[in-house]
């Protein structure tokens, strides 16, 4: 790989360690350094398996632009970090919702123009609207609901949805702060020729992720499982039918590093991943 000095915002989170460690492993040569606030709970556990791999942590915050200063140059900025909560600033105000989403995704952008590195967002599937999905017509089978063929909207079949399903409507406010944070990217590698890749990304899931309810849900299942914690169906009658696709870990790296070959052939695409 080209690139010889890495920097992973959200670095010490589930997405951004692993993506790390695996840098590491399979590029030894390469410098890689991950920027991180610590807020989310758990992310302090990830810190002493940086640091015995080689791998510089600094305490930082996106939000703050003096906190990119102490920075060495970089070639790569891989941008994983986020609110990742869908119910983020419902109940409250969204203000850090926002500030660290947009505002921060802007700085992680001027910080990658000045450094004149590449820039791969990790962005999600949550920009795509709600009640559009919801509206889509699906076929009820003995174990699980499936998407019609036919739809009324462009980008859905029984294949899944594509990126040219419509971003019209309402999304909620993390989709939304994702989104726009997309945009600017694209303005930036039509303004400044920076070499640009968008990620959208549904639920990611592996080792050393912190199941709760409003994200990591998937290790929470397994975890009310093994522990005898109570689960319930919700939703669509309660039966339990409804399909959501999940994404390893491992297979999120393998696709990210086949980017990375070659970023000129994937720079200014939107995969939904």
């Amino acid at each position: 790989m080209k690139y010889k000095n890495i920097l992973i915002t959200g670095g010490a989170g589930f997405v951004g360690s692993n993506l790390a460690l695996k840098l590491r492993k399979k590029y030894p040569d390469t410098s890689i350094s991950v920027l991180d606030n610590l807020k989310r709970r758990g992310s302090e556990l990830n810190i002493p398996r940086l640091k015995d791999n080689n791998v510089e942590f600094i305490h930082g915050d996106i939000r703050n632009t003096e906190d990119f200063e102490e920075i060495d140059s970089i070639d790569l900025l891989l941008e994983c970090s986020a609110e990742p909560s869908v119910l983020a600033g419902i109940d409250s105000s969204p203000s850090y919702l926002v500030n660290t989403n947009l505002v921060g995704t802007i700085n992680c952008l001027e910080f990658a123009r000045k450094n004149k590195s590449a820039f791969v967002f990790l962005s999600t599937s949550r920009v795509y609207p709600i009640d559009t999905i919801n509206n889509l017509d699906y076929i009820e089978e003995d174990n699980r609901f499936n998407l019609a063929n036919e739809q009324n909207v462009a980008g859905a079949s029984r294949h899944g949805i594509s990126e040219d399903f419509p971003l019209e409507e309402a999304r909620s406010l993390y989709g939304s702060t994702k989104l726009c944070s997309e945009m600017i990217l694209q303005e930036y590698m039509y303004s400044y020729g920076l070499k640009g890749i968008i990620n959208r990304c549904g639920v990611i899931t592996g080792p050393w992720q912190m199941g709760k309810v409003d994200q990591g849900v998937f290790v929470l299942w397994v975890a009310r499982h093994i522990y005898g914690g109570q689960l319930s169906y919700i939703g669509y009658g309660g039966e339990g039918k409804q399909v959501r696709d999940f994404i390893h870990i491992d297979d999120l790296f393998d696709i990210l590093d086949i980017q990375l070959q070659d970023i000129d052939q994937f720079s200014t695409g939107v995969y939904n991943i």
